[in-house]
């Protein structure tokens, strides 16, 4: 077990852990989250980007929080989804982004703190 950042407890398979420790966290690179944050369309992702992408999505750990992108009246906010199915969202911090790929990378970095891949 991995303690995360956020104080909750990382519960992450031995396979799982590995990929994290020895494959993940060597592909975020400042190039990679250039790329995540340029958006390119599907097909166009490099394999590293898709690599981590895929990880994130399996969410490995279902003890972490999950989050959305809410259109708010003065732009997108991150929110958490609730751990019970049918109660709202909580929001994620104060922060508006002007567009959605704005917010979704907020998103994407979010994820990438939660599983300690960035600092």
């Amino acid at each position: 077990m991995v303690t995360c950042l956020r104080g909750a407890r990382m519960v992450l398979s031995v396979q799982d852990e590995f990929i994290r420790a020895n494959r993940i966290r060597a592909l975020v690179t400042p190039e990679l989250l250039a790329e995540a944050r340029a958006n390119p369309p599907r097909g166009r992702q490099s394999a590293a980007l898709v690599e981590v992408l895929d990880f994130l999505r399996r969410n490995p750990d279902p003890e972490l929080p999950r989050y959305a992108v809410l259109r708010t009246p003065d732009g997108f906010a991150v929110v958490r989804r609730a751990p019970v199915r049918g109660a709202p969202p909580t929001p994620d911090g104060a922060d508006r982004y002007p567009t959605r790929q704005e917010a979704e990378h907020a998103v994407l970095l979010r994820r990438l703190r939660d599983y300690e891949v960035l600092s």
